[in-house]
């Protein structure tokens, strides 16, 4: 399994850190992971034409998460040449309602090529399971923020990689997230000036010290965090922290 970040930062422009998006590779397909302005660009440069991928696994639907759906599948439509692969959207329950109104704006501009959007949505008041590629599950499970938000942990080859979307404190990301591989956490508030529904990093350090993945990459850093202050924080927890870069990549361990 390859899980390559597409995008590290926020909603706030950055030169060096696109919103949030992320790709994940496993036995031969590949799912965008949200997916913000520019998200597309960014996967070209990580290797993969987004016009191919199999489908898209949305956290929840705020815009910093989701404003390229509309460009992916109108990339789709036009081609060349136009796609006539079904698109796979898996996202929480009331993202059909969020995708009518988009329909509802662009009409037949949302229609990928010869192919349908084929949409399943997960439950948001327990955790869920589906199978979305042999050999690729996923594991969801109820965020504390808005806008049907989900945290999302991807299986394959025994490994596994667990995004917290955007969430606040969240006994249900501890669950999902308990021994996994790598844990992408957004870290959208400093202790000092937390923001509701975001975690912050003695937050974080907490669901650390109870999960204990094996890496953590912090993404989603708003302007008023302090990098270097987050990081130290966290890594009290004993666990390995960084913070992620546009088009790091991640690939399954070598296990001995």
């Amino acid at each position: 399994m390859k899980f390559t970040v597409l995008g590290s930062g926020t909603t706030v422009p950055d030169p060096e850190r696109g919103p949030a998006g992320f790709l994940v590779e496993a036995g031969g397909a590949a799912f965008l992971v949200d997916g913000g302005s520019g998200t597309l660009q960014r996967c070209m440069k990580a290797g993969v034409d987004p016009r191919t991928v199999d489908g898209v696994v949305y956290s929840h639907h705020h815009p910093d998460h989701c404003a390229d759906l509309v460009p992916l599948l109108f990339s789709m439509r036009v081609g060349p040449p136009p796609r006539t692969q079904d698109v796979a959207i898996v996202a929480g329950d009331g993202f059909g309602a969020f995708l009518a109104g988009l329909k509802s704006v662009y009409g037949r501009w949302m229609q990928p090529g010869r192919g349908e959007v084929r949409l399943r949505e997960l439950p948001l008041d327990r955790p869920s399971e589906v199978e979305l590629h042999p050999g690729l599950v996923l594991r969801a499970a109820p965020a504390t923020h808005q806008a049907c938000a989900l945290h999302l942990r991807f299986e394959a080859d025994g490994s596994s990689v667990t995004f917290s979307g955007d969430t606040g404190w969240s006994d249900h990301l501890v669950a999902l997230a308990a021994g996994t591989d790598l844990l992408v956490c957004e870290c959208g508030g400093s202790d000092e000036e937390p923001i509701d529904d975001h975690l912050y990093p003695s937050a974080i350090r907490r669901l650390v010290q109870d999960a204990r993945p094996r890496e953590v990459w912090l993404t989603h850093l708003y302007p008023e965090v302090d990098p270097g202050r987050a990081l130290q924080v966290i890594a009290e927890a004993g666990v390995a922290t960084r913070r992620a870069n546009d088009l790091d990549r991640w690939i399954t361990p070598t296990r001995s």
